[in-house]
């Protein structure tokens, strides 16, 4: 609901690809996985090249992929599998601009300079409108091999940590089901009109960013609160409760950004937020943020 990119990162073989394969499966549209190769440098990269000597568009499986998209109605995902064996934000960088725009009629992915009898029926004047049923699901190791995922593509993504190996589940088969992008749109507005993000909650996050502003000189904008909305109505609408999903959210998009700072220097700013914490959601709650605290103070 926050976001139409999801990050799925941690360490190697947990399960990373297979949970976006697997949950295609149970909405029954196989994922079209994407292998990102560490030659990627720019768009021509996922979305293909007209060759000039042949007159002949080489298209790439990501274009095949979000090309049949645009004849369905029901949910598809498209998974980059190892997104940061190239810089993401160098061949992904027209999908992070676009998928940005508030006015979804203005997703127009550009294929070709110009349009000739023979194109596909749903390319328009050298364009794919990029239509509202699938998800970008990028799968990441972090090692020696691999490139850091930097801001602008964190705060337009959903990140998703998955650094533990699960207990087997003996599942019972389960039917899938053919759900349409209209009726999920449908869950996500009746979940933001009946769980919206209550004063108190928008209150303290006021309370918080005005502390980690002053003290460690990081902020969070328009973009992720408008992502905080979106999101925790729909985590509550799940069986959630609003400080877990605040909690989660803010671990994963704001104090991620401490990364970046001097922290040896900066351990009574550290303690000081872990008391604020405490004291404006609670002293049980937001474990997440707690738990990333307790590791900065540790490593230094």
């Amino acid at each position: 609901a926050a976001s139409k990119i999801v990050i799925l990162e941690g360490i190697s073989g947990t399960g990373k690809t297979s949970l976006p394969y697997a949950m295609a499966k149970f909405f029954e549209n196989k994922a079209e996985i994407i292998s990102v190769q560490p030659s990627w440098r720019d768009r021509a990269e996922i979305i293909g090249y007209l060759n000039e000597f042949t007159k002949r568009f080489n298209e790439t499986d990501f274009l095949k992929a979000i090309y049949e998209t645009t004849y369905r109605e029901d949910i598809n995902i498209v998974v980059l599998d190892e997104m940061n064996l190239a810089r993401v934000e160098y061949y992904f960088a027209e999908m992070l601009s676009l998928l940005e725009m508030p006015d979804k009629d203005k997703w127009l992915v550009d294929i070709t300079t110009e349009s000739i009898d023979g194109d596909p029926k749903n390319l328009t004047e050298g364009k794919i409108l990029l239509p509202q049923n699938v998800w970008f699901v990028g799968t990441a190791n972090k090692d020696d091999s691999t490139f850091t995922i930097t801001d602008k593509v964190y705060d337009r993504a959903t990140p998703i940590e998955i650094n533990t190996k699960s207990n087997f589940i003996d599942a019972p088969p389960t039917d899938g089901v053919v759900m349409s992008n209209d009726y999920l749109q449908e869950l996500f507005r009746t979940a933001a009109k009946e769980n919206p993000l209550s004063l108190k909650a928008i209150q303290n996050l006021e309370k918080l960013d005005k502390f980690i502003t002053e003290n460690l000189k990081v902020t969070f904008g328009n973009r992720i609160m408008k992502q905080i909305r979106s999101f925790v109505p729909v985590y509550v609408a799940a069986g959630g409760s609003e400080y877990e999903a605040l909690d989660y959210i803010v671990a994963r998009k704001i104090f991620r950004k401490f990364e970046s700072l001097n922290l040896p220097f900066l351990q009574t700013e550290i303690n000081e937020l872990s008391v604020l914490l405490e004291r404006l959601f609670g002293k049980n709650s937001f474990v997440e943020c707690q738990g990333y605290l307790s590791t900065i103070k540790k490593s230094y």
